[in-house]
């Protein structure tokens, strides 16, 4: 292989890793989604460090930590709290990405909090639109009065996300997300 052969496939290589990595293998029919950061490599779990979140995927439970999820692709918007009657700007993984990361994407979801609290988000409504679960608000990490650390946040549009309908889809405490079986 000449130099200009290797260069042109680890070029090949570095853009097909960066457009993997950002989405998770999600197909070219997938709505595109506006990121504020794109997908970095996945920290390795420190000694002691605490699991956030349980992704129970088709190939078992994946364990993640407050900084494997940041390494993830990031949304970021600014959207209405019903309950807490204040606009944060919120940034956190999408509930699409986290579920393509899990195997199970395009499943409706049922996401549970750490207080008993479940609901169910229907797919048609995470794969087309940026539904995320944050981390943070405001550039701070979310509190305990702030419904966190981590937190289902939906889209200020559709305003249908606002009504009383989807009340329930804002999911505080969240500890775990596995596909509707």
């Amino acid at each position: 292989m000449t130099p200009l052969h290797f260069a042109r496939a680890a070029l090949s290589v570095l853009f097909l890793h960066s457009a993997t990595a950002q989405t998770w293998g999600a197909p070219a029919s997938w709505k595109p989604f506006t990121y504020a950061r794109p997908a970095q490599a996945t920290p390795v779990r420190k000694p002691g460090e605490r699991i956030m979140l349980e992704l129970d995927g088709t190939a078992g439970t994946l364990k993640l930590t407050l900084r494997q999820l940041q390494a993830m692709p990031a949304v970021r918007y600014a959207t209405p709290h019903r309950q807490l009657k204040q606009t944060y700007t919120y940034q956190g993984v999408t509930l699409r990405d986290l579920a393509a990361r899990g195997g199970f994407a395009g499943r409706d979801l049922r996401v549970y909090a750490s207080n008993g609290y479940f609901t169910t988000i229907r797919a048609s409504d995470y794969m087309t639109d940026p539904i995320m679960l944050a981390y943070s608000a405001d550039g701070k990490a979310i509190t305990a009065q702030q419904k966190g650390p981590l937190t289902v946040v939906l889209p200020a549009q559709p305003e249908r996300y606002h009504g009383p309908d989807y009340g329930a889809a804002w999911v505080w405490y969240v500890e775990r997300i596995a596909p509707l079986r």
